[in-house]
């Protein structure tokens, strides 16, 4: 499974950030360290996203769409869920989380 960012990938995504790319900063919610935080228990309320992401040259969207594509071409996916929790209550803020597949 793949749970663990690779050496490349640290390194392609320090450059971005040592360029002033925001993308990092959104993969890095999704992370301790290398480790990535999978699965719907480490969503995260799209807020917390746009906090990471303050100063983006571009669009919270478009920066979303990126990071999304970004993890495609890794085999992760990058989904977003809004509307109720099972038992019917609302969920809130739009929440975000990682997955394999």
């Amino acid at each position: 499974m793949i749970d663990h960012l690779s050496p490349r990938e640290v390194a392609e995504l320090e450059a971005a950030a040592a360029a002033g790319d925001a993308l990092p900063r959104l993969i890095a919610a999704f992370t301790e360290g290398t480790r990535l935080r999978l699965g719907w228990d480490h969503a995260i309320e799209e807020a917390a996203l746009r906090r990471a992401a303050a100063g983006a040259a571009e669009p919270i969207d478009d920066l979303l769409a990126r990071a999304g594509r970004w993890c495609a071409t890794r085999g992760l996916h990058l989904l977003s869920f809004a509307g109720e929790e099972p038992g019917g209550e609302p969920l809130g803020d739009r929440r975000w989380f990682m997955a394999v597949g």
